[in-house]
Parts: structure tokens; sequence; C-alpha cells
């Protein structure tokens, strides 16, 4: 069995809607709760929670959704909101207050060496991890796990803004990140001693420190052992969280079959995946796909439907089949919220109008998880 989990970064507002900064010493703790955890991040306008370890898709949703309302109320509590999505549409990032000094050693350490790129990484993402059983050969469901980070990119695209402009992208946040290094889609690695080998070669020439490891859009988790998904933007709609979810557990084990039969493909280059995941980031479900084994190129339809035969038979009965298939074919319908965020901000022609409809999405009444068919 693959375990799950998900971290998640959420964005803390005003009454207006612009991010502000919680005060973190107040009403706070990290300790853990039923659902998971809650911590803080390098901008104190971020709350980060943490589900705890789950055996479902549907435990791991309503352990989300239960975080994101204690996330609400702890925002509340100081007079303001939360709010979902991979940037900010308007906030520049020189009027956020960080977490560092003295009390803050972690993030210090990270403000000292990154500067103005660790400052200007205002982007909210959410990491999906899966877990395997001990033998499981987790370095090859890496290297070919990466092949499918573009499309999970593209369903989750949340960030076509960035300080009030229109960036002509589906996924700015990535604009931001890849600027750290060690950042991006990773190179495929021979073995999980390798990549560790690696890791601690960078660690004696003080690249790393000893409690880091790398932050790229997927990687070997250094301290849980998990394969930690990277790459997705915030998403405010659960079952979206869901299907891609349920679409990467089930590639992953769809992966283990394979290599356990001998049937793996071929593992594709950086340089290969890396074509696609612009295409995502600028065109999202609009894209047109490069199948690097074929050198082909298909829609989204054609694409998400070679992917969806290829998984589907994971699924553990045909009424759990059913219900993600119906979700994936809503998904390409609806295409992303970075388009229905374009045309809200388009309707309403306002900032303040704009920003108080993405609030209402992350309240109480929305996006409740629906109960997948046993």
């Amino acid at each position: 069995m693959i375990t799950l989990g998900m971290e998640e970064e959420i964005q803390i507002i005003d009454d207006q809607g612009q991010l502000v900064a919680h005060d973190f010493s107040a009403d706070f703790t990290e300790a853990a709760i039923p659902e998971g955890l809650m911590d803080k991040e390098i901008h104190r306008c971020v709350i980060e929670t943490k589900t705890k370890i789950c055996r479902s898709v549907p435990e791991l949703l309503s352990s989300v959704r239960l975080l994101r309302g204690q996330a609400r109320r702890k925002a509340a509590s100081q007079g303001q909101r939360i709010l979902i999505a991979g940037i900010h549409p308007t906030s520049a990032w020189q009027q956020q207050p960080l977490h560092e000094g003295a009390d803050f050693p972690h993030y210090t350490r990270l403000i000292d060496e990154y500067r103005d790129i660790s400052r200007g990484a205002l982007s909210f993402g959410m990491h999906l991890h899966l877990g395997f059983a001990v033998g499981a050969p987790r370095m090859a469901i890496m290297n070919r796990l990466r092949h499918v980070l573009p499309e999970v990119l593209a369903l989750s695209a949340s960030s076509p803004f960035f300080e009030g402009r229109d960036t002509g992208l589906q996924s700015w946040r990535h604009s931001l990140l890849d600027r750290y290094p060690r950042m991006g889609t990773p190179d495929p690695w021979e073995s999980e001693q390798h990549y560790q080998a690696h890791v601690d070669r960078l660690r004696a020439m003080g690249c790393l420190g000893e409690d880091q490891g790398l932050w790229q859009d997927i990687r070997l988790h250094h301290r849980y052992g998990t394969l930690e998904i990277r790459i997705m933007d915030t998403h405010p709609d659960l079952v979206r969280i869901g299907l891609i979810t349920t679409l990467l557990k089930w590639e992953a084990e769809t992966l283990q079959l394979e290599l356990r039969t001998g049937k793996q493909g071929a593992v594709w280059s950086r340089a290969c995946i890396d074509e696609n995941k612009w295409r995502a980031r600028r065109h999202g479900l609009h894209a047109q796909w490069i199948d690097w084994n074929r050198d082909t190129v298909a829609s989204t339809p054609e694409h998400f439907e070679r992917w969806w035969s290829r998984v589907a038979p994971r699924a553990k009965d045909a009424a759990e089949r059913n219900y993600w298939e119906r979700h994936l074919a809503d998904a390409l319908i609806q295409q992303t919220f970075a388009d229905v965020l374009r045309q809200q901000a388009l309707r309403h022609n306002d900032w303040k109008t704009t920003l108080q409809w993405m609030a209402s999405l992350a309240s109480d009444d929305a996006y409740q998880p629906q109960q997948v068919a046993a």
C-alpha cells in the first residue's frame, strides 16, 4: 500500500484581501492535532498545514479540509482570512515581513544565503508525499514519475497574476522558485545510493545544511523516506486535489507493477521533461503534449485519455474508477483555476472584488470533498 500525506501553504489576508503577517507568537502552536500539524514558513503571511499519514485519497481530502478549517480559525482569531492560490495576484514581496533573526535560525540562514531570491519567492505550493513499503524501488519509480510532473502542474495551475499583472502564464510560481539553485526537474539517478551520495557531497562542500535536502519538483525526502512531489500550485478545489493525488498514486502503483514485470519504459532526460513543463506553465490544460516515447504531439484530451487508460486499472473497483474518470473529464472541461481567475478578474475589473471572491472559495461551505463511492 502506498500511503499519502500533504503539505499545503495557505495565504493569510486582511479584510481587503491583501496579504498580511500573522502573529504566530499568539494563539498558535506547532503541536499535533488529530488531522496533522500546522506550522509557520519563511514569510509571516503563510500558514503551512501538514496532514497525518493517510491510507486513502478520501482520508487525505478529509484531513486537508479539516486543517484548512483550523487555519481559517487561526486567521480569524486575529481578524484575518485565508486564501488559496499559487501566488497572491497583487501583493508585492517587498512589503511582506519574514521570520528572521535569532529566534528563527533556519530561516535566517536561508535568507543569508539566498538573499532576494528567498525574500522574493512569495509563492504557495502543495506537496504530496507518497510512502512506500520497505524494499520498494523508490528511485526507479521516481525516475519515471518525473515524466508526469508537467501534467499535474497543469491540473493545479493557479498563479497567472503577479503584482497585479497578467503574466500570460498559467503558473508564474515556478518563475519565482526556479531562481533557486538545485531546483526544478531532477536528473535521473542510477540508485538511491547515488542520490544520497550526491546529497552527502553537497553537505560536505557546504552547499546544503546537515538538515537539508534538495528542493526539486520531486525528491526522495531526506527525513521521511517518501517521494515528495513539489511541483503543484495550491488549489482551492479539494476534488481537483483528489484527482491529482489519485493520478499520482495510480501512476506510482503502475510503475511498481511495470518494474516488477520488467515492462518499464525508458527514462526521459531532464531536458525532455522541461519541454512539457514549459508547455504546462504557459498553456495549462490548453497545452499540446509531447510523448517522448513516440516523438509525437497530442492535444490535452488525447494525451490525458491515454494516461487514464494506462493507470485506471489500479482503481480498487469500478465505482472508484468511474468517480475519478468523471472528475477528470470535468477538469478538462473546466480548465485550470488560472483560467477561471482570469475570467473573474476581467468580469470584476476590480481587484478588491476579485480577492473577496477568491477568499470566499476558502470559506466553510466551499469545495467540500465528495465521498468516493465504495
